[in-house]
C-alpha cells in the first residue's frame, strides 16, 4: 500500500506508520539524551497514544524506568484503511520499550466506559498492585452515557457572541476565514460532560475503591489558558466551562488524595502546540505559528517531549514548580511572557499571507501537524509501498 496524506474538511483520513515509527523513535532518541530523575513506577496513562500524553509516556519510561498502562481509543489497520496515528505510535512504542526491561501496556477502547475501568482494575491486580500516578489526558469529541445509551457529543463553541478569526486550510495552504458560533445551553452542559473533570475523578475513585493507589500517589490532567488571543474559545466558551468544571473535580480529588494517601491532584496548563484541533478555532493555527516563530528567536521554543520532560523532572518530582493563583502548575511559562506574547501578537496583526508562510514557525507548525500522522518526516520514502502485515 502506498500511503499519501488524505485531508478532508482540514482532518486527515489516514496515517502513515513508518512516520508514525520515526515521531517515537525522535522522542525515545531525545529522552536517551536527557537526565534520568526519579519519579513514580508505575504509571496509568488515559490518553497516551498520541501529543502530550504520548510525550509523557516516553518521559516516565525511559528517563524514570516506569512501568507505563495506556488506554486509548484507536483503530487497528484494516483492507485499504491505515489504521489511526495512534494505533501505530502504541505498537512502536511498545516495540521501542522492550528495552526498559518494564512493562508496558495497551489498552484499545473507550475510557469513558465502566468495562475499561474495570478491565483495567484487574490488570493492576494482576500485575503492578497499585499505581503512583494517573495521568488524565484524554482529547475525545464525544462520550456515551451509559446509563442512557446516548452519545453525548462536545462543541467547541463560544458563549454569547460568534468569534470570527483566521485559520490554514492544509490541503490548499491558504488562510482562510474561520467563524464558531455561540454554543446554547445544552452544547455547553455536554461540552463539560464530554470534556470536563467527571471522567477523571470517576477513575480516581474506582483506583480508590480498589484499593489501587500508593502511598505519595498524584494524578495530573493537562490544560491549556493561553492570552487574549483565544480567550473566547478557551476560558470564555464552552470549553472554558468544561476546565472550571476541571479545575473542580481536581480540587475534590485533591482533599481525597491528601487526606488518604498523603497524594496530590494537580493540573498543569501546557504551552500552545500544533494539534488536530488547532485549525478548528479561530486564530489558533495563525497564533501557534507566530508563537513557535518568536520563541525559536528567543531560544525558549521546546519539542512537545522536552515540556512534559520538564513537567514531571522538575516540576510534579522536582523543586521547580511553578503555580499560579489557582494552584494551577504554570509550564506555559515561558510562552506566557509579555515579550514573547506581545511580539506575537504584533507579528499576526502585521504579517501579510504570502510571508506568513515563509515564517519558520508557520513551517514548523504545519510539518507537526503532518507529522503527527507520520507524514513530512525526511529520509522516510512516501513513493514506497507500505506492507502493514509485516510491521
Amino acid at each position: 500500500m502506498i500511503i499519501k496524506p488524505t485531508i478532508r474538511n482540514n482532518i486527515f483520513t489516514n496515517a502513515h506508520p513508518l512516520g508514525c515509527k520515526q515521531n517515537v523513535l525522535n522522542q525515545i532518541t531525545e529522552a536517551k539524551s536527557k537526565e534520568d530523575f526519579t519519579g513514580p513506577k508505575n504509571v496509568l496513562i488515559i490518553g497516551g497514544s498520541s501529543g502530550y500524553g504520548l510525550s509523557s509516556r516516553i518521559a516516565l519510561a525511559f528517563n524514570a524506568n516506569a512501568n507505563t498502562i495506556n488506554v486509548s481509543f484507536e483503530s487497528a489497520p484494516k483492507g485499504k484503511r491505515s489504521g489511526t496515528a495512534g494505533w501505530w505510535n502504541n505498537e512502536f512504542f511498545r516495540e521501542f520499550a522492550k528495552e526498559t526491561n518494564n512493562l508496558h501496556t495497551d489498552f484499545v477502547g473507550d475510557a469513558f466506559g465502566a468495562e475499561m475501568k474495570q478491565n483495567i482494575v484487574n490488570h493492576i491486580k494482576e500485575t503492578v498492585g497499585q499505581v503512583d500516578l494517573v495521568i488524565y489526558s484524554l482529547a475525545a469529541g464525544a462520550r456515551k452515557n451509559e446509563e442512557t445509551g446516548e452519545v453525548v457529543r462536545s462543541h467547541i463553541k463560544t458563549i454569547g457572541d460568534p468569534e470570527q478569526g483566521k485559520t490554514v486550510d492544509l490541503a490548499s495552504m491558504t488562510v482562510n476565514d474561520l467563524t464558531v458560533h455561540p454554543a446554547n445551553e445544552q452544547e455547553v452542559q455536554d461540552t463539560v460532560y464530554v470534556m470536563g473533570g467527571s471522567d477523571w475523578n470517576d477513575w480516581i475513585q474506582t483506583l480508590d475503591q480498589n484499593n489501587l493507589l500508593s502511598d505519595n500517589c498524584k494524578t495530573i490532567s493537562y490544560t491549556y489558558i493561553g492570552g487574549p488571543t483565544t480567550q473566547s474559545i478557551y476560558r470564555g466558551g464552552s470549553m472554558g466551562k468544561a476546565k472550571e468544571d476541571l479545575e473542580h473535580n481536581a480540587k475534590q480529588m485533591n482533599t481525597l488524595l491528601q487526606t488518604k494517601y498523603n497524594g496530590e491532584a494537580l493540573i498543569s496548563s501546557s504551552k500552545a502546540v500544533a494539534t488536530k484541533a488547532s485549525v478548528f478555532i479561530p486564530q489558533m493555527a495563525i497564533y501557534v505559528s507566530c508563537l513557535y516563530d518568536t520563541m525559536t528567536k528567543h531560544n525558549v521554543h521546546e519539542t512537545i517531549f522536552s515540556h512534559k520532560y520538564r513537567l514531571f523532572s522538575e516540576m510534579v518530582y522536582g523543586t521547580k514548580r511553578i503555580l499560579d493563583e489557582n494552584n494551577i502548575i504554570r509550564l506555559d511559562h515561558l510562552e506566557m511572557e509579555d515579550t514573547i506574547q506581545n511580539e506575537t501578537i504584533e507579528l499576526m496583526h502585521n504579517i501579510s499571507e504570502k510571508e506568513f508562510f515563509k515564517l519558520d514557525g508557520t513551517q514548523l507548525f504545519i510539518e507537526e501537524i503532518f507529522q503527527l500522522n507520520g507524514f513530512n518526516h525526511p529520509f522516510i520514502n512516501y513513493d514506497e509501498d507500505v506492507d502493514l502485515d509485516k510491521l
